[in-house]
């Protein structure tokens, strides 16, 4: 079943923002644990700049009070991002490789990178979240899911996941501790998934 699941056509499929957010939704389904504690742990204010790496389809750009905006590889997550979020002008949504932001040092006060991080090595993976700290000033939030999932069904599903860097809790926080200071790490299921949360306060 993974094998089929991570045949190269249905990842193609999974390119096209609509089948994306569908299969999201079967595994994970609304996130509602995942968005309740982001908007605790990020603490975002009115007025503040909030920068979503990674940012898909502009699934948490709601969840953030303040002028957010969300950069991601894809044009069209990006352009799908940007439709469904037309009437906050708050919200903009910029076409961009997160290895190297356009942007000066710490532009931000906040930045979120939310199930993003299993899509790069080790080494890409702490030149993003060097990334992340230069143009961030206050605090980041990361969230990624735990590589090591129970039962065959979660397995599958993981496998079937465009990333091909799933971590365990440990390698995931070792990852981010190397460049970022940990301060809170918080553990909770979502949908099909078990999630990692990792706050670091830059000041």
């Amino acid at each position: 079943m993974s094998g089929l699941l991570a045949h190269p056509r249905l990842r193609a499929i999974l390119d096209v923002p609509a089948f994306f957010r569908a299969f999201r939704f079967l595994l994970v389904g609304h996130q509602t644990e995942t968005r309740r504690r982001l908007r605790v742990h990020l603490g975002a204010r009115p007025g503040e700049r909030v920068l979503d790496v990674c940012c898909g389809i502009g699934e948490f750009a709601c969840e953030v009070d303040a002028d957010y905006v969300g950069i991601d590889i894809n044009p069209r997550f990006i352009a799908a991002a940007a439709r469904r979020h037309v009437a906050d002008p708050r919200k903009t949504f910029r076409t961009m490789d997160a290895l190297h932001m356009e942007y000066p040092d710490h532009y931000f006060d906040r930045t979120i990178f939310i199930n993003g991080l299993h899509h790069f090595s080790d080494d890409d993976g702490r030149r993003l979240l060097k990334e992340i700290r230069r143009v961030t000033r206050v605090r980041v939030v990361i969230i990624d899911a735990d590589g090591t999932p129970r039962g065959l069904l979660r397995r599958a599903l993981l496998a079937a996941d465009r990333g091909a860097w799933m971590r365990t809790p440990e390698a995931l926080g070792e990852l981010i501790a190397s460049v970022l200071s940990v301060h809170a790490a918080v553990r909770f299921d979502v949908g099909l998934y078990t999630e990692m949360l990792y706050e670091s306060r830059l000041r």
